[in-house]
């Protein structure tokens, strides 16, 4: 009975495991860069590098809340995001469908700084939050996928349990290709299953209102606290923002206000979600035309604060710099994991399958998500750099060049797999991913000399580095991953 259940979760896991872990790849390697998109977007804006930490004066933000008037009465819906420690500038941004971007602007006297249109990181963030396909239709399939791990994990957990502690003290990565790539998943997988089954659970539970609204009466109040689209209570005399600041820094604190919206009836100054584990939209209403504090709306409270923390685990804004470089890790660990999954399934079905369509479809998809990916984020990087700066619509341009770049490496993988030389393709592209890792410094060396480049420790040079030990790994992995799986 127990063989029987065994068989039966096996081949669950193994079906299940492999169909779902094509997309998980790509949502966890979204969802592990989207951890710094705030810093990756620095990187991607090297005018910035050479502005000095200045805090946030008066008359920045009062001239800031003027363009942002002007931009009201022009039909433009936008927000001001207020300077924080992972980005010291203040920045007008308006959603484009995938991304927030906008002017940025200087925290001393609201000067626009003429850095170059991005997406940035958040392309990484719309990738792993819906597949870069939208809120509904992506968020719908990333939940699909969610329930897939679940079921993977509940399923793997049967089949290795009576066995875990032996294979978990038997790794060996030098052993056959089979047993090698079995122990790195049975490893991962078990360090990492904590980690694993928080942040699925907690992203399903974040898309669940958004998915099923019927279940998400308690959300109801956020649409409300809207003001609607009535052009008759226009911001034409605005006040200044500055002393509406001083007074929203007494309800959260120095510190804690995250970004401005303007609607036609209010002014609200958002508490950011750096400020507490709980992640919110509590907000200070301010009367465009005077100035006058209006009230204080609290989002979840009670047991509806459950969805507070659901989203502060996931996200971990409030976290600082070392518990997101754990998360990174951990999703990155995770990502392999479920790439040497991939890489198992092929190994078994090629004895059956060897030479046909289905298997060479089969080893493209996983060469194209374990190692196209990131040698496609890395193009998008040096694509930042090698476009020019002035270009009309260069951040569309950047996701353009990202999406194309990973399509080729799809073909590449479906014509080589096809050609029967898929060890060729694995060992062509990690070969892509070391020339462009390592050669990333170099790039950011060359494209900011004299406007910014100093050897000093910031997100300039730890993008630089993380890049550069991913090229060293595919360097010194690609013999490996090329070997006879």
């Amino acid at each position: 009975m127990r063989d029987t259940l065994r068989n039966r979760m096996g081949w669950l896991h193994s079906w299940v495991g492999f169909v779902s872990g094509l997309i998980l790849v790509v949502v966890f390697t979204g969802g592990t860069l989207a951890m710094f998109d705030t810093e990756i977007t620095r990187w991607m804006q090297p005018e910035l590098a050479v502005l000095p930490q200045t805090a946030l004066t008066a008359e920045a933000l009062n001239h800031a809340g003027e363009q942002m008037q002007a931009l009201q009465g022009a039909g433009q819906m936008a927000f001001l995001s207020l300077p924080s420690e992972r980005d010291p500038v203040l920045r007008i941004l308006h959603y484009d469908g995938h991304a927030f971007v906008g002017p940025a602007l200087s925290p001393r006297d609201g000067a626009d700084l003429n850095v170059r249109q991005t997406q940035g990181g958040q392309l990484f963030f719309d990738l792993h939050q819906s597949l870069y396909r939208g809120p509904v239709w992506g968020n719908m399939v990333t939940e699909i996928v969610a329930i897939g791990l679940l079921i993977a994990v509940f399923s793997g957990l049967v089949i290795h349990f009576r066995n875990l502690v032996p294979d978990l003290l038997l790794f060996r990565p030098f052993a056959a290709p089979g047993r090698s790539w079995l122990d790195a998943h049975l490893m991962a997988g078990v360090l990492m299953l904590p980690f694993i089954i928080m942040i699925t659970y907690t992203g399903a539970v974040i898309h669940g209102p958004r998915l099923f609204p019927m279940i998400s009466n308690g959300h109801g109040g956020k649409a409300a606290n809207r003001a609607g689209p009535d052009k008759a209570h226009g911001m034409a005399s605005a006040a200044p923002l500055a002393p509406m600041w001083e007074q929203a820094k007494a309800v959260f604190g120095e510190g804690n206000i995250g970004f401005i919206r303007f609607e036609p009836r209010t002014i609200s100054f958002y508490r950011s979600d750096a400020a507490d584990f709980v992640m919110t939209r509590d907000h200070v209403d301010f009367s465009p035309r005077d100035g006058r504090q209006i009230g204080v709306k609290y989002g979840e409270r009670g047991i509806q604060a459950l969805g507070g923390v659901m989203r502060g685990l996931h996200y971990a804004r409030w976290g600082t710099t070392g518990l997101r470089w754990l998360y990174f890790v951990c999703g990155a660990v995770g990502s392999a994991m479920m790439s040497a999954g991939l890489v198992l399934f092929v190994i078994k079905h090629r004895r059956a399958h060897g030479g046909t369509v289905k298997l060479a479809l089969a080893e493209a998809f996983t060469l194209s998500v374990t190692l196209g990916l990131p040698v496609a984020a890395l193009g998008f990087l040096w694509s930042n750099r090698l476009i020019a700066p002035s270009l009309a619509q260069r951040d569309l341009l950047e996701a353009k060049v990202f999406f194309l770049l990973w399509l080729c490496l799809l073909l590449h993988a479906v014509v080589r797999s096809g050609a029967g030389c898929v060890r060729a393709a694995w060992r062509e592209q990690a070969w892509a991913l070391a020339v462009l890792g390592c050669g990333l410094p170099l790039l950011d060396l060359l494209s900011r000399r004299g406007s910014g480049w100093t050897p000093q420790l910031d997100v300039y040079l730890a993008v630089d580095a993380c890049a550069f030990g991913f090229g060293v790994l595919a360097m010194w992995g690609q013999s490996m991953i090329a070997r006879d799986r």
